[in-house]
């Protein structure tokens, strides 16, 4: 009986872990809001196509930006599941850039801070 009872939160553990990391990848679209006023910074609607990468090691965010009605490639972001925070972490140290993006259900809600600063809040939703 003892051996069943630690066996079961290690189950929901590596369950509801896999679960959040599967739900992180497909079609997302929404906004990607400036958050430095008179800087280079301007907001954007986004596509972000996220998928997890050959090895498994980390995610890859193929970012697009909407412009005159086209999508504007902006690169591709690599992500990793940080599993004590319960978010997904791009760090960029050469450019001192942090991105973390929270999924909730179909929802991400992100941010990038830049420099020590607040600089954009991304709030995209799961196609279907």
């Amino acid at each position: 009986m003892k051996f069943q009872s630690l066996l079961i939160p290690l189950f929901i553990s590596l369950f509801v872990k896999n679960v959040t990391a599967q739900s992180f990848e497909g079609v997302w679209r929404g906004t990607s809001l400036c958050q430095v006023k008179n800087s280079p910074c301007h907001d954007e609607n986004v596509v972000y196509y996220i998928s997890k990468n050959s090895t498994g090691g980390f995610y890859e965010v193929v970012a697009n930006k909407i412009v005159n009605g086209r999508e504007d490639s902006m690169g591709t972001i690599k992500f990793i599941y940080d599993d004590r925070q319960k978010v997904f972490v791009s760090i960029d140290s050469v450019r001192n850039a942090r991105w973390e993006f929270k999924v909730t259900g179909n929802t991400i809600k992100g941010t990038l801070v830049y420099k020590g600063d607040l600089y954009r809040i991304v709030d995209v939703k799961k196609e279907n």
